[in-house]
């Protein structure tokens, strides 16, 4: 991997006219994400006295956020941040029936539905600031710093949303946390949607005009469908990890630990993201990113042989140092990749791809756990990063473009 450094700094890129104005409130209203998800789990849990209601409300709710992310993208792409206060109030307005219909003790099939509609009005906030990036910074060092920052930032907010949900469990009760994500959604929506604009506010009749086949253009996009498949391998990796990482800690008698075990991985990953963002590479994302899935096959390959707890700690260290990265170079690429009009879009595909990935290694991992040692579930998640390297990585670096990647600029 060819490297320079760069001449720029993350206080660079937040002293620029209207980035504070714009990334302050968009990262109030996406820390609410790492609220909701055990905010409305215990909240459902404790008005219908089941935690398998809980449970299936959650599943109906994620459902129709993945299936419905392109679409509330497009709806931004067309018509601008001004959609997003919107979403924001209808999915507050949901998210109150969906609790209503829970305290009702509401047929199972209303509570789902209820569900379902609460998961198709998120407003996509983290994939809407990275296209307001694209817009504030210019191509090159400035704006792979910006991603960088902007998701090193998302690391934390879903680390720090199920802290700020136990804390409030444990002084008052779920609703608590609950209303408290509701209203930052609300209100970080509200501010960031009617803020300063970054390029011409897109028009009723702008997108009358828009070509019906710019959505589908998106995964024709060459490269595109390759760097979904590579990022999707590298989360399916991690889920494979995250449930042979407690397992580990159970085996070993301390199921505690399992929990400073993944924030140091966690850690890892947001160090890694801001030394990767200090740095301006020469070698094109399009080869970079299968190169940091093969390098992650090998250091997760090596946590198979790191049996005391410490050690082990160490090695999720140094493997989260990629994770954040290969994250960067798929956003990177991704606003690359995409057609005109299509950026809100592609960010989207690119966070569906890493839900999908994780979410198929969690249950792969889920099958395996009561019947394979934790081992094996590492050796399967090399395997994974090993056949993603060379398969839709090996695709993926054939589209490579010098034009991908940052040029590179000489240390100042």
């Amino acid at each position: 991997m060819s490297a320079v450094r760069a001449g720029t700094s993350y206080r660079a890129v937040l002293s620029r006219p209207r980035v504070l104005r714009l990334f302050l409130p968009a990262t109030v209203g996406r820390l609410a994400y790492g609220i909701l998800p055990l905010a409305l789990f215990f909240t459902v849990a404790q008005a219908t006295g089941s935690l398998g209601s809980a449970g299936l409300t959650a599943a109906a709710l994620n459902l129709t956020v993945v299936l419905g992310g392109p679409g509330r993208a497009r709806l931004v792409d067309r018509f601008g941040r001004r959609v997003l206060p919107a979403l924001a109030g209808l999915y507050a307005v949901s998210t109150v029936l969906l609790v209503w219909a829970a305290s009702a003790h509401a047929p199972t099939p209303i509570l789902l539905a209820a569900a379902a509609l609460v998961g198709a009005c998120p407003p996509p906030l983290g994939p809407t600031m990275r296209t307001v990036w694209a817009d504030l910074m210019p191509e090159g060092p400035l704006r792979l710093r910006a991603l960088s920052l902007d998701a090193v930032v998302e690391e934390v907010l879903f680390t720090a949303g199920p802290l700020i949900t136990g804390v409030a469990i444990a002084v008052a009760d779920p609703r608590m946390a609950l209303a408290l994500a509701l209203l930052l959604m609300v209100l970080g929506s509200a501010v960031f949607g009617f803020g300063p604009a970054t390029s011409r506010t897109p028009t009723i009749a702008d997108a009358a005009d828009t070509p019906a086949e710019t959505g589908a253009g998106l995964l024709r996009s060459p490269g595109f469908r390759p760097m979904l498949f590579t990022l999707a391998g590298l989360f399916a990796a991690l889920g494979l990890v995250d449930v042979a990482v407690p397992v580990t800690a159970a085996n070993a008698g301390t199921p505690a630990s399992a929990g400073w075990l993944m924030a140091g991985m966690s850690a890892g990953s947001a160090v890694g993201g801001l030394l990767f963002g200090r740095r301006t590479w020469a070698t094109p994302f399009a080869r970079l990113l299968p190169r940091a899935a093969l390098a992650l096959a090998a250091l997760v390959a090596g946590l198979i042989l790191l049996s005391p707890l410490w050690a082990l700690a160490v090695g999720l260290i140094v493997t989260g140092l990629l994770l954040s990265p290969g994250l960067i170079m798929a956003y990177a690429l991704a606003d690359e990749l995409a057609p005109a009009g299509a950026r809100t879009r592609a960010s989207v595909w690119v966070n569906t791809a890493g839900n999908a990935g994780i979410t198929t290694g969690t249950a792969v991992a889920g099958a395996l756990a009561d019947h394979v040692p934790a081992q094996l579930l590492y050796a399967v998640a090399a395997l994974v990063l090993l056949g993603t390297a060379t398969l839709p990585g090996r695709r993926l670096a054939r589209t490579a473009d010098p034009g991908i990647a940052p040029p590179a600029v000489a240390t100042s």
